[in-house]
């Protein structure tokens, strides 16, 4: 055996430029890996808008049944498809749906009160006035709910709803908070004849 035997491996130059090589290669993995996860919220908190909105719009188009009962005597809080009247007042308390039928009152979605400081006009919620205001959000119907029952309105028969659904968690930590609201309108027919109890 040889003592002049050369030695096997790497060099440090070697070793550094493969460490180079990896991490140019990595980079745009990762960045791309960070992106999905921001692609995820958005898709996740629009996923939530539609799911809210489809709930709140059924309960004001269907109504709801409740455990107690109504001037009817039935559990019944009549949708607007199921009034004679365009229902009146607001609909809302808090950021949460609060419909009244039938002497019944439907909250349904909400959660726990949290407090929301506005950052400026129309942010992060779409009703905030000015920067430093407070809102007491414990739902998710964004601003008040619209009713129109005359200009928009076929024959005293038709009722356009216009709601605003806002993710106010996602609104909260998002760059773009106008993005965590979105803006629906649909249309019903009065179908009750007699009198709205």
């Amino acid at each position: 055996m040889s003592g002049n035997r050369r030695q096997r491996g790497f060099t440090l130059l070697e070793v550094m430029i493969a460490s180079a090589a990896g991490m140019l290669v990595m980079l745009p993995a990762v960045a791309m890996m960070l992106r999905v996860f921001t692609w995820y919220d958005d898709v996740q908190s629009k996923l939530a808008l539609n799911r809210h909105a489809r709930e709140t719009i059924d309960i004001i188009g269907n109504g709801a049944r409740l455990t107690s009962n109504g001037n009817d005597a039935t559990p019944n809080a009549y949708g607007i498809r199921g009034r004679r009247l365009a229902p009146s007042g607001a609909l809302r308390s808090n950021y949460r749906l609060q419909y009244s039928s039938n002497n019944l009152t439907v909250t349904p979605d909400s959660f726990g009160a949290m407090q929301v400081t506005c950052t400026a006009v129309a942010a992060p919620l779409p009703d905030c006035a000015s920067a430093g205001q407070v809102k007491t959000v414990e739902g998710w119907v964004g601003e008040d709910i619209g009713v129109n029952a005359t200009t928009r309105s076929v024959a005293s028969r038709t009722v356009e709803v216009m709601l605003t659904i806002t993710d106010p968690y996602t609104a909260q930590r998002s760059d773009y908070p106008t993005a965590a609201t979105e803006r629906y309108r649909t249309a019903f027919t009065l179908n009750r004849d007699e009198t709205d109890p």
